[in-house]
């Protein structure tokens, strides 16, 4: 097919244009920021059919600004894009073109979130902590992400599991969690050395004291995941197996199979004696 008869904002043309510029305008991808190009439209689409076209929205990490190109063209709410590489805000001001988006320089864990929506294929140095400022703030109802897919996976299992940890506890209280599909590192330039996967976050409780009492009871016990929680809370926190059974928790169960709900619960009883 000729160049004349390619439709300029189709997702060939539109990476064609990126990596022009990108060419032309000596920009480095840096592995130090996670930086890669979106190269497939698959991951365009999916994003798209799993925002809300209605939400203000914050995207992280604009990079080049191919998927900041068509998330603000879907989405009728104001788009602010930030992008931590001046030189690759820069780029993505001149691809987007687009009233309805702005691209600010700046480093996205540093600001208080307000949007509605964040939007985001997260440079993977940064997963961990985006995901925790994400919970943390409550104004954000619809998180569509993509991640590597070992932090997914971390947030999609279950007590028991070996992927179990705190961020899955973390997750699990405040989200319905929706796996997307996995992406293959040819999707991205340069490949990525990870698969990626999508994952959609909708809240359905804030953030608040308990939640963070969980968050510090977690920090204390997971450590000793492996270890029986009966000897663990006796060690760490003075409290007695039998005061275990009498809140409904049973001693020889492992820190890594407690629920979020278990979890709660002996939050609860900690802090009502004071010790948490």
């Amino acid at each position: 097919m000729s160049s004349y008869n390619v439709d300029p904002d189709s997702f060939r043309a539109v990476f064609r244009r990126v990596v022009e510029r990108v060419k032309s305008s000596r920009v480095k991808l840096r592995k130090s920021l996670s930086q890669h190009i979106t190269a497939s439209p698959r991951v365009v689409n999916w994003v798209l059919e799993n925002v809300d076209k209605s939400a203000v929205t914050l995207e992280v990490g604009s990079g080049t600004g191919i998927l900041t190109y068509f998330l603000c063209r879907a989405v009728k709410a104001p788009v602010l894009a930030v992008e931590i590489d001046s030189a690759f805000a820069n780029l993505s001001r001149e691809v987007v073109s687009c009233r309805n988006a702005v691209v600010l320089v700046g480093d996205a864990l540093d600001l208080e979130i307000t949007a509605d929506q964040v939007v985001s294929s997260v440079p993977y140095a940064i997963s961990g902590r985006l995901l925790s400022k994400i919970a943390r703030s409550n104004s954000v109802r619809r998180a569509v992400l993509i991640l590597q897919r070992e932090v997914v996976d971390r947030m999609l299992s279950n007590p028991g599991e070996d992927a179990y940890g705190r961020l899955s506890v973390l997750v699990k209280l405040l989200f319905d969690v929706t796996p997307g599909p996995l992406f293959h590192s040819t999707e991205f330039y340069p490949r990525p050395k990870v698969e990626s996967r999508g994952v959609v976050l909708v809240r359905k409780r804030v953030y608040d004291d308990e939640v963070a009492l969980v968050e510090e009871l977690t920090r204390a016990l997971f450590p000793f995941r492996r270890k029986i929680l009966g000897g663990v809370v006796e060690r760490v926190f003075k409290v007695s197996r039998e005061e275990l059974g009498r809140i409904g928790l049973n001693w020889s169960t492992r820190v890594y199979e407690l629920s979020e709900g278990d979890l709660l619960r002996l939050a609860e009883y900690l802090r009502s004696r004071g010790i948490l």
